[in-house]
């Protein structure tokens, strides 16, 4: 049972580690009070997430095009993608800047709130991940945080006046 269990835990842990920073930047450009802004960080992760992958997935495909612009005459481009890859194109980028308009907006307009959404929405997630790591790990820590304990004590504590190395 244990060996199905440590692995589900651990990707809940993943997720809400990848899910922290995720938050917070959406609940920065979310609009409303600071409970909206909080709310809205929780609220559109899948949404957002749907939408990275989408554009993680046409990052190829984007790339071709600029090239191709670059490269091609009007005509070629045009018989190639037809008239409306440019503005395919322009929409894609488009939405990275709408998203830095909200935020600059948001941090002119109630910088506190803002910032406050955001660090709430990432300490949330967060602070989840990390309890559902002590969880996992049985309050006893990782591999690497028990040996970093058996050599601290060995150096720091444990032993003759001579033994010790600081």
């Amino acid at each position: 049972m244990r060996y199905i269990i440590q692995p589900i835990f651990f990707l809940i842990e993943l997720a809400l580690k990848l899910a922290a920073p995720l938050s917070a930047i959406i609940s920065m450009a979310a609009s409303g009070n600071f409970i909206q802004k909080v709310l809205e960080g929780f609220h559109s992760l899948p949404d957002t997430v749907r939408e990275i992958i989408w554009w993680i997935r046409n990052i190829p495909e984007i790339s071709n095009i600029i090239d191709d612009y670059n490269t091609l005459t009007a005509a070629e481009f045009n018989q190639k993608y037809g008239a409306g890859a440019v503005n395919y194109v322009m929409d894609y980028l488009n939405e990275g800047v709408e998203y830095l308009q909200q935020v600059y907006v948001n941090l002119a307009e109630r910088p506190l709130s803002t910032i406050l959404a955001a660090l709430l929405a990432f300490f949330i997630c967060y602070l989840s991940a990390r309890i559902v790591r002590f969880i996992r790990q049985k309050g006893e820590g990782s591999v690497i945080t028990k040996f970093e304990r058996q050599a601290g004590d060995r150096m720091f504590k444990k032993g003759d006046k001579n033994e010790k190395w600081f």
